[in-house]
């Protein structure tokens, strides 16, 4: 028999696979994948929790597959670039620099989790900033390690609907509404940059501006649909006329009648009520979003001052292109862990344009993605072990 575990908060259980599985502990069906080295150190295994109260263990061919895909990614880029001249280079780096770069990127990250909690706030949602906080790096941590589309949003959404003072409509209306402010974010600020390098500099943009106006478009465009989800009109106008065997299959299993919830036009009514709540406090809107704006311009910022500590100068707003390119491809990421390897080789094509040796641009690249990948996943990672995945981990190390 398995033994009982916390995994993100949530009971489950852990062992061996049982034929039975254990009795649902709440009312609504929620999957996550993860993975796991067994302890024997000789298998990689993927967990599908269902947080239904199911837990099935499978061996994690695919995942272990697109995993090494990034990992090979990661060594031709490497091989390509000569690691012996780029390692050389990085180790010129100032630490000092370095190290507030760092610093900077972490507080960027709590900015980021503190502007999810002031719309919670402004809804009314019993949570404080901390619990804020660790939801926002464990919903990061596991989504960095599965790329799952808008999987920091379902995971949220999920950890806070049953709070004091929330409901399913204040959850959903919450992370959709937070995304949507980091799009239009993402937009402002690369527009601001487009005007700023060609306007102010007299400079040319670094990347192909089809590609800036595109970026944009998608900022744009991507704000909108998240807006025609929380439009109740729309959505009940979709539900109304879907066909019995949809409304039934599909739509109210959001809120699924037949474990207590009281199906879709429930849920609708629910984030009607929390848009209304939210739109009249104008005050609150603001502030999240000049806090995800801070928390955008913090990664921009990160390798501005990384490539810095190389003795490179280069001007800030030509950073914030080159950024912002770099994290649309992060965003179109659903399948490579963390991007591995992609990444890295993007952030060094673009300071390649820039006139740098290759190996200079390497070294940059590897130092930034040091800073805000890896140092993040370590910080999300840790306190997800702490507060959420303590009992497992404990189990697993004896």
């Amino acid at each position: 028999m398995g033994s009982r575990c916390r995994i993100f908060g949530l009971n489950a259980l852990s062992g061996t696979p049982r034929k039975h599985p254990y009795p649902p502990l709440t009312r609504h069906r929620f999957v996550l994948w993860i993975f796991r080295c067994c302890p024997d150190g000789q298998h990689i295994y993927w967990f599908c929790v269902d947080f239904s109260g199911r837990i099935r263990v499978l061996r994690g061919k695919r995942g272990l597959l697109l995993t090494s895909l990034g990992l090979v990614i990661f060594i031709v880029y490497l091989a390509y670039s000569n690691p012996f001249p780029v390692l050389l280079e990085a180790g010129r780096f100032d630490p000092v620099i370095f190290a507030l770069a760092v610093v900077i990127n972490w507080v960027g990250l709590f900015f980021f989790a503190s502007s999810w909690y002031v719309l919670l706030h402004a809804l009314g949602v019993g949570v404080s900033v901390w619990e804020a906080v660790k939801a926002m790096f464990v919903s990061l941590f596991v989504v960095w390690m599965v790329p799952i589309p808008v999987g920091t949003e379902i995971i949220r959404a999920y950890m806070v609907k049953d709070k004091e003072g929330s409901d399913l409509g204040k959850a959903v209306s919450s992370v959709v509404v937070h995304k949507a402010y980091y799009n239009i974010a993402f937009g402002f600020l690369i527009g601001l940059g487009v005007v700023m390098v060609s306007l102010f500099r007299g400079a040319s943009i670094p990347v192909r501006p089809e590609l800036v106006w595109f970026v944009i478009a998608f900022a744009v465009v991507s704000s909108f649909l998240y807006g025609l989800i929380l439009n109740p009109a729309l959505l009940k106008s979709v539900y109304s006329r879907s066909p019995a065997w949809a409304q039934r299959n599909i739509f109210d299993r959001v809120y699924d009648p037949g474990k207590g919830g009281g199906g879709f036009i429930e849920a609708i009514g629910e984030i009607e009520s929390a848009m209304q709540t939210l739109m009249s406090r104008p005050l609150y809107n603001l502030a999240s979003l000049f806090m995800v704006a801070f928390h955008w311009s913090t990664g921009a910022l990160t390798a501005y001052l990384v490539a810095l500590s190389m003795g490179w100068h280069i001007d800030f707003w030509v950073v914030i292109l080159i950024y912002a390119v770099i994290e649309f491809i992060q965003q179109l990421n659903i399948l490579i862990p963390g991007g591995l390897g992609v990444i890295d080789a993007s952030l060094t094509g673009a300071f390649v344009l820039l006139g740098m040796p290759l190996s200079v641009a390497s070294a940059i690249s590897l130092l930034t993605r040091l800073a805000t990948y890896w140092f993040e996943l370590l910080l999300c990672g840790a306190v997800t072990f702490m507060f959420g995945y303590g009992e497992t981990l404990k189990e697993y190390l004896e």
